[in-house]
């Protein structure tokens, strides 16, 4: 049995939910203990796995965009806390001895690792900004640029990444030189999407990381169609026309989703995911300036699982044109190679690296 550290970021529930379905199938053979912070203690903590509860690194967002001043001050933060949060996981690292450290885009752990010799790698999607070669369109350049500055400067200090990811471009060549191992793995879903039977629906299923893209609800509520609203807040279930806006509720945005007949959401990455293992086509509308989720919606475009737009104000039109080729995504979808349940084999690797096999940088 190997003991070990897992870092968790918890500004949102995928990160979150990635580690948990991973470690459900690691347990008993391994002993866990958890670093995170924001929701990471209210998703881990009544399952009495052990937590030890850090600052976390938030995306501010404002008028449906990353506030990038926000951003800063939050880091500014984090930096001044550095110093007490490092002292407290140093210390456990000392008293858990832990054998390895895994990391889902938390920031301390690595760091602690690091002043501590204690082999730390990271299990999450982000790392294929850094590992994969993709095309990076003029209009997107600020964004990408600053992906890569707070990538570089805030997660930087992992040299094996197991980068979860419903699509996989090529690897840079230039990362091997530093020492990087990067292994492409298929997407993590979590067993309550596995045990939910998709089924056909005619409801539009809306999902928004941030309350504040408020022009995408005047052409919702133009559709001939019902839809179900995640995200803006509401603490009571209400109508409006066609639209009826829910709280938000795992098991119910779940039940939503798989009985759909397609998905509009921002560009997260497990969403996506959980959509498209469900066969369901998705419109993103990646928030501005956070480069991932537009990297994350450009491949469902180009994968023909469905298509984006980055329109501050979007139109009825942009939706007419995506209903028009729903049967083309759905086929696409399923033709799809391997699926999109990759949590048995990324958990299986994740196993293998415990168990001591060597790291091999690949496409797998």
């Amino acid at each position: 049995m190997a003991r070990i550290l897992y870092g968790v970021m918890g500004n949102t529930y995928g990160h979150v939910m990635r580690t948990q379905a991973i470690v459900e199938r690691l347990m008993p053979e391994h002993e866990f203990f958890f670093v995170g912070g924001g929701r990471v203690p209210e998703a881990l903590g009544p399952r009495g796995w052990n937590l030890h509860e850090v600052p976390v690194l938030r995306t501010v967002h404002r008028h449906g965009a990353v506030s990038v001043s926000r951003v800063v001050g939050q880091i500014g933060g984090r930096l001044l806390d550095a110093p007490r949060v490092l002292r407290g996981l140093r210390e456990l690292i000392d008293d858990f001895r832990p054998d390895l450290a895994v990391c889902d885009r938390e920031f301390f752990l690595p760091i602690a690792c690091r002043q501590k010799k204690l082999r730390c790698l990271s299990l999450d999607h982000s790392h294929v900004l850094r590992a994969c070669r993709y095309p990076v369109p003029p209009g997107e350049r600020l964004s990408w640029s600053l992906a890569m500055l707070n990538d570089y400067l805030l997660f930087d200090l992992t040299r094996h990444h197991l980068i979860v990811s419903f699509f996989h471009p090529p690897l840079r060549q230039r990362r091997r030189g530093r020492g990087d191992v990067d292994e492409l793995l298929p997407p993590v879903l979590r067993p309550a999407v596995t045990q939910t039977q998709a089924r056909p629906g005619e409801h539009v299923l809306v999902y928004q990381t941030s309350a504040t893209f408020r022009p995408l609800l005047e052409p919702l509520a133009l559709l001939d169609r019902p839809v179900i609203v995640y995200g803006y807040g509401t603490e009571t279930e209400h109508r409006r026309g066609n639209l009826t806006f829910k709280p938000y509720d795992d098991r119910g945005i779940l039940a939503d989703l798989a009985g759909c007949a397609y998905a509009v959401v921002n560009g997260g990455h497990n969403l996506i995911c959980e959509a498209l293992y469900f066969g369901k086509p998705v419109l993103c509308f990646p928030i501005k300036r956070l480069f991932e989720q537009f990297i994350n919606a450009w491949h469902v475009r180009a994968l023909g699982y469905g298509a984006f737009s980055t329109d501050p104000a979007p139109t009825r039109a942009i939706f007419d044109a995506f209903e028009r080729h729903l049967d083309e995504y759905r086929a696409a979808i399923a033709a799809a190679p391997g699926g999109f349940d990759g949590t048995a084999r990324v958990a299986e690797r994740l196993r293998e690296i415990i168990a001591g096999a060597p790291a091999t940088s690949a496409a797998l």
